[in-house]
């Protein structure tokens, strides 16, 4: 019985600690988790129609938002840096109190703080009807976080140190700062000319090409990545808002001029004079403002036209190649693919020429994969002294679902080999290497 009594006595000890536990503890957060701080706001960053923001220069910039979109209204009417201002509003919305400092009865004396004259300003109203200006003062000692205030609450708080980047933003910062407004998507050309360079290419299909000048096929990742650095290039400085006198830029006769047309449009850029902190003088010609750009985007525009040529021997890959035929020796090898007729079976390649038959997978992928892999490491301006004159290979590639066709002649000269893809001028000097590797995969075929 003593036993028994022992037992039940357990029993409902333990039945009491997991109700204390179910009904007491379960309401605390777990180990470890922080309280949740108090809200500076109570609004959403959709909900803010209008921001102005004094910088810690005393530059005061205020923006207004009409059917989502933002514009700078003061100090002038402009396009705003979309990733700063919906930076800006979104930390506004979701600013927190890291803790409170002082409460209104506490009546603090707001100049302790560095909020007697605040060093940042940033005035917020919203749909929802907020109309407040908050208010940040200096860094706390320890550098971490800063002191802040809504004006008229007299309640001092801290917000974490890093927030003072994303408030203490000038009209410069918040303003639009592309070089260059246009549309990707629609770019069919790109000029650059210049005292000593004239260069013009062209996109079709999403293929660019040099039309001067030469007519070559022109390096994809180069020429996207030239266009692409136009359109979201950013200014490194303003150095007038409106003015005529471009003489003292260097821009009444640019350095260069680049144009990208858009169909039947284009956007222009002038590159002026280099300045003193060593960027250089640039203009949208559709605007009247001169600014300046970083002098590595010069150096970039002002690459010989080589660089623009495409580097890959062929356009071709492994997996979308569906014919091969290879000249050499007086001998003429030819490959084709044939696609799968079942499920669950793989393409295959058939040798045509000189005798018919399979060829293995692997061997054929291999030797695919080091033509296409061919890259020129230079350009010769003349075939002379190439071996073009009579060239030891030629091969000749089908690929894609319509059809495309390469055909690109070898020669060698000692331990030099170079090629010419088509009828491009001059020729492409190879990787002496990379050219016995394809034709060790060639010979693995035979």
């Amino acid at each position: 019985m003593r036993g028994l009594r022992s037992t039940a006595v357990l029993l409902v000890v333990a039945l009491g600690l997991g109700a204390y536990i179910y009904f007491v503890e379960s309401d605390r957060p777990p180990g470890g988790t922080p309280e949740p701080r108090d809200m500076a706001f109570d609004f959403e960053s959709d909900d803010i129609t209008r921001l102005s923001v004094t910088a810690e220069s005393g530059d005061r910039t205020v923006l207004e938002k009409t059917d989502d979109r933002w514009q700078l209204v003061e100090p002038f009417a402009g396009a705003v840096d979309v990733t700063e201002v919906v930076a800006l509003s979104s930390s506004l919305a979701a600013l927190e109190m890291q803790r409170v400092v002082a409460e209104p009865e506490d009546a603090a004396d707001l100049t302790a703080f560095g909020l007697g004259e605040p060093r940042i300003e940033v005035g917020v109203t919203t749909t929802t009807g907020t109309d407040a200006r908050l208010l940040i003062g200096e860094q706390t000692p320890t550098g971490g976080d800063l002191y802040a205030t809504v004006a008229g609450s007299n309640r001092v708080f801290l917000i974490s140190g890093y927030l003072d980047g994303t408030f203490n933003k000038t009209t410069f910062d918040l303003r639009d700062k592309t070089i260059l407004d246009f549309t990707r998507d629609q770019v069919d050309s790109l000029e650059i000319t210049g005292a000593d360079l004239a260069i013009r290419l062209r996109q079709v299909d999403n293929r660019w090409s040099l039309v001067h000048p030469i007519e070559a096929h022109a390096d994809l990742g180069v020429t996207n990545g030239l266009v692409g650095r136009l359109s979201t290039g950013q200014m490194a400085a303003i150095e007038a808002e409106s003015t005529d006198a471009l003489e003292s830029f260097g821009l009444d006769t640019p350095r260069l001029t680049v144009t990208v047309g858009l169909g039947s449009s284009a956007a222009t850029l002038l590159i002026g004079d280099a300045t003193p902190a060593g960027t250089v003088y640039a203009r949208d010609t559709a605007r009247n403002l001169v600014f300046t750009v970083s002098e590595s985007l010069l150096t970039e525009l002002e690459q010989e036209v080589d660089e623009y040529r495409r580097k890959n021997l062929f356009a071709f890959r492994p997996f979308n190649a569906t014919a091969l035929e290879i000249d050499r020796d007086d001998e003429r090898w030819k490959f084709e693919k044939v696609e799968a007729t079942a499920e669950g079976e793989a393409d295959r390649w058939r040798r045509t020429t000189p005798n018919e038959g399979d060829v293995e997978p692997n061997v054929m992928d291999d030797l695919l994969a080091k033509l296409s892999n061919l890259r020129a490491e230079s350009f010769v301006a003349s075939r002379d002294g190439t071996g073009l004159d009579a060239p030891g290979w030629t091969m000749l590639v089908t690929f894609d679902e319509d059809g495309a066709q390469e055909r690109v002649v070898v020669g060698r000269v000692d331990d030099e080999v170079f090629a010419v893809n088509g009828d491009e001028p001059g020729a492409a000097r190879l990787n002496t290497r990379a050219w016995d590797d394809a034709l060790e995969a060639l010979d693995a075929l035979e």
